[in-house]
């Protein structure tokens, strides 16, 4: 089951004011706390929060909705029941959780990916961009790199085939030339 994100009423008012400005809000932070719960667009923070990390990676999905992700690592260890997005101004723009519903698990000293799919269609449109923190995780690649790694491997393997066949011409050539 997916968990819809809830936009904060002061995440909206961000963003609205950013577009009327012509500027964008920048999504910089996800957090994770532990406590479960049905989540209010008057939220300013996250009701039990246990770090706040910044955004690993992003893909742009099409106009209303962005594919992120963020590790969570360290000595803490908690149950995530609640994930929070933050703007890079401190303002909390929108909040997953569910009562009685455990999203993931932090384990100590062990590391935690959690990807999601934020749904922008209640924003206003070219409202946000997503500001990426300096660890990138190539999580979300997209098909048409595949490919290209996929072509780049099989290249790479007819020139490994065709270099073999040369030395053994040449090592054929030199015992020829011995008798």
């Amino acid at each position: 089951m997916t968990l819809a994100v809830t936009i904060t009423e002061h995440g909206l008012a961000e963003c609205i004011s950013a577009k009327e400005k012509g500027l964008h809000a920048k999504i910089e932070w996800i957090s994770a706390g532990d406590k479960a719960y049905s989540p209010s667009p008057t939220q300013t923070k996250l009701r039990r929060e246990k770090q706040r990390v910044k955004i690993s990676e992003y893909k742009d999905t099409g106009d209303t909705s962005l594919q992120c992700t963020a590790k969570f690592d360290g000595d803490s260890e908690f149950a995530i029941r609640e994930i929070g997005i933050w703007l890079a101004s401190g303002t909390l723009l929108g909040v997953i959780s569910a009562p009685d519903r455990t999203l993931n698990y932090k384990a100590a000293k062990a590391q935690v990916i959690i990807p999601f799919t934020m749904d922008l269609s209640v924003l206003p449109t070219d409202s946000v961009q997503v500001s990426v923190g300096v660890e990138n995780l190539n999580i979300l690649i997209d098909s048409e790199m595949m490919k290209d790694a996929l072509a780049f491997m099989r290249s790479q393997a007819v020139q490994t085939q065709q270099s073999h066949m040369l030395m053994q011409q040449a090592e054929r050539l030199r015992q020829l030339e011995t008798h």
